[in-house]
């Protein structure tokens, strides 16, 4: 088969990414179906984030010193699959609930970052275009995100078994690409936080960090916000379909767009997506208008991950590949879902839903204004 890996690869997203699916929709409709308020449900949605920080630069340093970061995945990947069903088992309590989040947490953060680092090497190896591969993803996330939102209906503890089954089935897919080793030496090793030293990169993260605030913000929030509205769970799941689908053409064209546009103007582009994304969220929000909505989340998140993915793998030292992936997903994962989960929920407990998605729609307008002034004096952010 012409370029086996890419094609297993492709499986393996799609796999991990409808896995996902279910989770990221609809685990504050779980959370909710467990008697939490809010504020509880905000704290719980962003607790894997504050996980992820602490434990990004264990699991980071573990990929870039193993002799197989493959196996450091492969880990992660089973021990996610088990304790997930801790969820279900505590029911109702709110500090068992918040225990088996942390748990939970502590390996699910890993598999992204492990997964893009490993999937980057191969792509330069082995001659394929990452942006692809994580077409493949988005495209088993947008089919996983209807049927979930279909099956959550008939039972809400359906998206544990649909996590479980499918990361089960990536664990397979992975076990057959090629084994991918760490660069650090033992008498080499270098600090997590090495990853700071670009001054381009420490201004994309700040810019970054406030979009994924928002980012964290919906995550949470937006199916509770949509069904207050008298939007069905069936109807958003076709929402969450259509938004995985409107990533596509970004996706299949992000090399070219790369090349021509730069990441500085491709994420101040999203930044300005975001803003209006939100503001209609705020304003505009129902069972006729919950589609078109959507359909703008092809030109946020999507934008912003493929781009800092890629400007780590090209200008992040080869020693720290692992480490830089792990450094995205603090940024746009962990902290933005902290502060919009934790700082949103409570917000929204006090304002209401709306009027917190119209603060965040300000908030990216300020981040984009910031961004374009700290970085008019080197628009290719390539540090010399």
């Amino acid at each position: 088969m012409k370029n086996k890996a890419f094609v297993q690869t492709c499986f393996y997203y799609s796999f991990i990414f409808m896995a996902t699916s279910g989770l990221a929709a609809y685990m504050s409709l779980f959370f909710a179906a467990m008697n939490q308020t809010d504020t509880q449900i905000g704290i719980l949605t962003s607790i894997g984030a504050v996980v992820g920080i602490i434990a990004s630069p264990f699991w980071g340093i573990r990929g870039d010193r193993a002799n197989s970061k493959n196996n450091v995945l492969a880990i992660c990947l089973l021990l996610s699959a088990a304790v997930i069903w801790l969820l279900p088992l505590f029911g109702k309590n709110f500090f068992l609930l918040l225990l088996a989040m942390i748990i939970f947490s502590f390996f699910r953060s890993a598999i992204n970052p492990l997964s893009d680092a490993i999937s980057l090497e191969l792509a330069t190896k082995e001659n394929f275009q990452f942006s692809k591969v994580r077409t493949a993803g988005s495209l088993g996330f947008a089919i996983m995100s209807m049927v979930a939102g279909m099956m959550i209906e008939i039972h809400i503890n359906a998206i544990f078994i649909i996590y479980t089954l499918l990361i089960t089935a990536s664990f397979f897919v992975l076990l057959r690409l090629p084994q991918i080793s760490g660069y650090q030496k033992e008498a080499a090793n270098i600090n997590f936080f090495q990853v700071l030293k670009s001054p381009s990169l420490k201004k994309i993260y700040l810019y970054v960090l406030v979009l994924s605030t928002s980012f964290g913000f919906f995550g949470a929030f937006h199916a509770l916000y949509s069904v207050q509205e008298g939007i069905s769970v069936g109807l958003l799941g076709v929402g969450v379909m259509l938004g995985s689908f409107s990533q596509f053409p970004f996706m299949l064209f992000f090399d070219k767009l790369y090349r021509k546009f730069g990441i500085r103007n491709i994420i101040i582009v999203a930044g300005i997506f975001n803003a209006i994304r939100w503001l209609l969220y705020a304003y505009w929000l129902n069972s006729v208008s919950i589609l078109f909505l959507w359909l703008l989340h092809g030109g946020s998140f999507i934008l912003v991950y493929l781009s800092i993915a890629e400007y780590v793998h090209r200008y992040v030292q080869k020693e720290l590949k692992v480490s830089g992936q792990m450094m995205n997903a603090i940024i746009l994962q962990g902290a933005g879902q902290i502060l919009g989960g934790i700082a949103g929920g409570f917000s929204a407990g006090l304002l209401g839903y709306g009027v917190v998605f119209g603060a965040m729609g300000v908030l990216c307008i300020a981040g984009v204004l910031f961004f374009v002034i700290a970085t008019r004096k080197n628009p290719t952010l390539i540090d010399h």
